[in-house]
C-alpha cells in the first residue's frame, strides 16, 4: 500500500524538536484543571496570565516535558499547538521560509490551510516554571496529541511537508502518525470537525505505573473509558481517561516505539485493518464514545 504524504521535508532543515503545550479552550477551564490536579496530580499553576497543567519535570527544558494551557470557551477546542525550538533560530528566516506569522519575539505561528489549525513553533526560553515535587501518580511529560482535521491526508502533509515531521505509520487516507525526532509519534490525524481533538497522549513510567495511577482515579472517582490495552501503531500500552467537565480525553501511554533511522519507510495499513488489527492488539475494541 502506498500513501500520498511525503515522509520527508522538503522546505525545512529541521522539525521542531519538542512537543511542548497544548493550548485548549474549555467550558470551565477551573474544572478541567481541577481534575488534571486531583486525578493525575498535574502541577497547576498560573504564568505569565496562563492556566497551566504541568507534567512531571522541568516545563521548557528542551525534553518535551510540556503543559496543558486552558481558557476559557464555550466548548471543548484546540486554540493552537506549540512546539519548542532551538534558541538560536533565527526566527525571520523561520517565517519567511514557512511563509508564517511573527507574534513575539520568541515565536512564528504558521496556520495549516486544510484544517485551519494555528501551530506555534517557540523558542524554549519563553515559558519556563519549576519543577513541581515528586509524584508516582504525575505523568511524565506530554508525549503527543491525536488531532482532527476534515481533511487529515492535507493536514498530515502540511506537518511533514511545511514543518518537517516524519510519517511514521499511516491507515489509509484517514489516521495518520508522525514524529519529530524518534519517538514513532507526536503528532496524529484523524478525520472531524475543525479545531478539535481527539486526546492528549501523556506518558507514564511504563506497565508497573498503571495500578497506582488507576486506583487512585477510582479514589477520586473517575473511572477509564477504555484500556489498559496495547495499540499496534506505536506498540505503546495505554489507557484512556476522560474529564467530565470538558471532555477532553487524556490517554495514558508507555513504551511507545522509536524509529531511530529517518530514512525508513512509513508502515501503511488497509482502512479495513484499523478496527481488526490496529486499535489493541489484546483484543477488546473500544466503546463508541472513543471512535466519536
Amino acid at each position: 500500500m502506498t500513501t500520498s504524504i511525503s515522509s520527508t521535508s522538503p522546505s525545512t532543515r529541521r522539525a521542531p524538536g519538542t512537543f511542548e503545550r497544548m493550548v485548549l479552550t474549555v467550558p470551565d477551564p477551573a474544572a478541567t484543571a481541577e481534575f488534571l490536579r486531583s486525578g493525575l496530580e498535574m502541577q497547576v499553576l498560573e504564568k505569565d496570565g496562563r492556566l497551566l497543567a504541568v507534567c512531571d519535570g522541568e516545563y521548557r527544558n528542551g525534553r518535551g516535558q510540556g503543559a496543558i494551557e486552558l481558557s476559557a470557551g464555550g466548548e471543548l477546542a484546540v486554540d493552537r499547538i506549540v512546539f519548542a525550538l532551538p534558541e538560536d533560530t533565527d526566527l525571520e528566516e523561520l517565517r519567511s521560509l514557512l511563509a508564517g506569522t511573527r507574534v513575539s519575539d520568541t515565536a512564528v505561528d504558521v496556520t495549516d490551510p486544510a484544517g485551519d489549525l494555528t501551530v506555534r513553533l517557540e523558542l524554549t526560553s519563553a515559558l519556563r516554571v519549576d519543577a513541581p515535587d515528586p509524584s508516582v501518580l504525575r505523568p511524565r511529560r506530554m508525549g503527543h496529541v491525536n488531532l482532527k482535521s476534515p481533511k487529515p491526508a492535507a493536514t498530515a502533509s502540511f506537518f511533514t511537508e511545511v514543518l518537517g515531521l516524519k510519517l511514521s505509520e499511516y491507515i489509509g487516507e484517514d489516521l495518520f502518525w508522525m514524529r519529530t525526532d524518534t519517538e514513532h509519534h507526536n503528532v496524529a490525524l484523524r478525520p472531524g470537525a475543525h479545531g478539535t481533538v481527539h486526546h492528549i497522549g501523556l506518558e507514564i513510567g511504563g506497565w508497573h505505573a498503571y495500578e497506582p495511577i488507576l486506583d487512585h482515579l477510582d479514589h477520586r472517582g473517575f473511572k477509564a473509558e477504555y484500556g489498559p490495552g496495547r495499540h499496534r501503531p506505536g506498540r505503546s500500552l495505554f489507557t484512556y481517561v476522560c474529564d467530565p467537565s470538558s471532555g477532553l480525553r487524556i490517554e495514558l501511554f508507555a513504551d511507545m516505539v522509536h524509529l531511530p533511522d529517518p530514512s525508513a519507510p512509513p508502515l501503511g495499513w488497509e482502512p479495513g485493518d484499523r478496527m481488526t488489527k490496529t486499535l489493541n492488539t489484546w483484543g477488546p475494541l473500544p466503546p463508541e464514545s472513543f471512535l466519536a
